[in-house]
């Protein structure tokens, strides 16, 4: 476990302060898991993101449009 200082301003201070009284009821260590549950909320937002647009890569895109095979099919 390691230690890491950090520097918020009032209302961020607050904000978190009041998340841990509501969840944890103030207990010790509060301010530290509400922390470490957003960082995982975070992450896991994130691996979210990169397994769709994955997926979407693999399927690829459709456009729904049919490219023309001539030159000529593109003036009428």
């Amino acid at each position: 476990m390691g230690n890491v200082m950090i520097v918020l301003d009032d209302e961020h201070e607050a904000l978190l302060r009041r998340l841990a009284q509501e969840k944890y009821h103030g207990k010790k260590g509060s301010l530290s898991d509400v922390v470490e549950e957003a960082l995982d909320k975070l992450k896991s937002d994130k691996d979210a993101i990169k397994e769709r647009l994955k997926k979407r890569l693999t399927e690829g895109i459709d456009f729904e449009y049919e490219m023309y095979k001539k030159r000529s099919e593109i003036y009428d």
